[in-house]
């Protein structure tokens, strides 16, 4: 027997309108996107193909696959359609309304939906993920014996533990089934990554040198930045070189980010009528070491671009994502995000999308199969070499 309050909130949920939601992301694709004018006939074509199937669809859930299917045939980045089951909605949310950005359940870490479950991308700086000995390629199919998602999955769960099945890939194919038991924790999707960007930061030592480093998570907002510059000119400011990690994460506005490495460096002396005195560091003109791979996309590598050009840093790992097309998250009522490639570009004349920033140093793989992280180690080696010019 159903109970009545059950009954009631079922009865009161509206039903899915599959013709207003395709309308709206439709007309939102034919406005927007960047390509309609080159591209047109094209773009008309899949939304054409597309429609029947999205028209038809009774859920959320079906809709999201059609319309998923036809932007892959687009072929571009930065195209995506995300609901609240996805966890790019809470970070394109975080775009749209800054501190009143919903939260998302989650374990400190990001997720790859593949055929046989989801599969970490990310392991985000201090989050309970990293605490449990989750590495990056690791496959998780449960939790608390349940299917897992990276989102329903964890949302009845917030403020609890609860046990991860996963499975992991030695490098000689072999298949390690494993369980860990992680905290759900809720945060707005940016303050997230903005809050393992902070918890990233420390002094390595090595060589009698001192490096400073930050894996800088994405450049979305001016928060990032800020972070960025408090740490080169505080905690980082005696430091002999320093590594900024950009591997992964999301983009966003590349500008201003490699000002503190591009300023003459000069130690400003303050000293206030009382007899107080401060000293500023204006400038960090230190060997620098940007650390890339190919999760790097969209602004950070515009930034990876500027840095190689210039020389102003050594860039060490692998290829960038080669996926640069500009794009502004769109609602979709209150349940969906669509983002949509709406500007391309150049640099210097060159067209970085399909076309990915290059390391100037390389190393495969990133990890060995203990976990060690092959990239950070090289990025020192080089640190401490550019220090004795």
């Amino acid at each position: 027997m159903v109970p009545l309050l059950m009954l009631a909130f079922q009865q009161t949920q509206p039903a899915f309108d599959a013709d207003q939601a395709w309308s709206a992301v439709s007309r939102r694709i034919r406005t927007l996107y960047w390509a309609q004018s080159s591209d047109g006939d094209r773009m008309n074509r899949l939304l054409s193909d597309a429609e029947p199937g999205a028209k038809a669809c009774k859920s959320v859930s079906e809709f999201n696959d059609v319309v998923d299917a036809m932007i892959a045939k687009f072929g571009d980045s930065h195209f995506d359609f995300l609901t609240q089951d996805d966890q790019g909605y809470y970070l394109f949310d975080g775009f749209q309304k800054g501190d009143k950005a919903a939260p998302m359940p989650n374990i400190g870490a990001w997720f790859k939906k593949t055929r046989d479950g989801y599969t970490v991308q990310m392991v985000l700086n201090g989050g309970s993920a990293e605490a449990a000995g989750i590495r990056k390629g690791a496959v998780v199919t449960k939790v608390d014996g349940h299917p897992f998602t990276p989102v329903a999955s964890l949302r009845p769960n917030v403020g609890k533990s609860v046990t991860l099945d996963y499975r992991t890939v030695g490098p000689d194919g072999s298949v390690q089934e494993k369980r860990a038991l992680v905290t759900v924790s809720e945060t707005p999707g940016q303050d997230m990554f903005l809050d393992a960007s902070r918890k990233s930061e420390r002094i390595i030592e090595r060589d009698g040198k001192k490096i400073g480093y930050m894996h800088l998570w994405t450049m979305a907002n001016i928060k990032f930045r800020q972070l960025l510059e408090d740490y080169v000119y505080s905690k980082a400011k005696d430091t002999d070189a320093f590594i900024l990690d950009i591997r992964d994460g999301f983009g966003g506005q590349p500008d201003g980010y490699g000002d503190p490495f591009f300023r003459p460096e000069v130690n400003l002396q303050w000293t206030a009528g009382r007899g107080g005195a401060w000293n500023q560091l204006f400038g960090y003109g230190r060997p620098l070491v940007v650390i890339i791979n190919e999760g790097s996309r969209s602004a950070k590598e515009v930034f990876s671009y500027i840095m190689k050009k210039s020389k102003r840093a050594i860039l060490v790992g692998n290829h960038t994502a080669g996926d640069v097309l500009g794009t502004s998250p769109s609602a979709i009522g209150t349940w969906a995000y669509i983002e949509i490639p709406m500007v391309d570009l150049k640099v210097d004349g060159v067209r970085l999308e399909k076309n990915p920033v290059q390391a100037d140093v390389q190393v495969s793989p990133e990890f060995d199969s203990q976990g060690n992280d092959r990239y950070l180690e090289k990025a020192i080696e080089v640190a401490v070499q550019k220090t004795h010019g």
